[in-house]
């Protein structure tokens, strides 16, 4: 099965969605970020196997879109382990940045606090950057 468009997000879509689940064509898709970073994946729910491909389209968490057979899929972002680490020194925090860099890691700010993901593993980025007092924390939200 192949999604054909992205319609928009949940909340634009509600009289739709509850439609499709009346029905049984209404999937909700728990992926990773990787997928909605690189626009397509494949997603197996239910005994189901979904191809994702939408280059050039930006994805978000609860993004609706349709398939070639008819079914409304609803993206969601599958919670996953961060670090954070509160920016109050500035020396300390240039520093922080050259290491991450040096990593190739994906970064999120809010306000004074990075996050990064841990997806090369969590005891390595704990040992890391222990100097920096990471707060090891689950997120369902990192958007890059």
């Amino acid at each position: 099965m192949n999604v054909i468009k992205r319609l928009g997000n949940e909340n634009q879509f509600r009289n739709l969605i509850e439609k499709a689940r009346r029905s049984n064509l209404l999937i909700e898709a728990y992926v990773d970020r990787q997928c909605f970073e690189r626009h397509r994946c494949k997603i197996k729910v239910d005994n189901k196997e979904i191809s994702v491909n939408m280059l050039g389209i930006p994805l978000k968490d609860g993004d609706v879109l349709v398939t070639d057979e008819g079914y409304i899929v609803i993206l969601r972002l599958k919670e996953e382990s961060v670090l954070s680490f509160k920016l109050n020194e500035l020396e300390k925090s240039f520093k922080l940045g050259y290491e991450i860099g040096n990593l190739h890691l994906r970064i999120m700010l809010k306000d004074n606090e990075v996050i990064i993901p841990t997806e090369i593993g969590i005891d390595y980025l704990l040992q890391k950057f222990k100097d920096y007092n990471p707060k090891l924390k689950k997120k369902s939200s990192f958007q890059i």
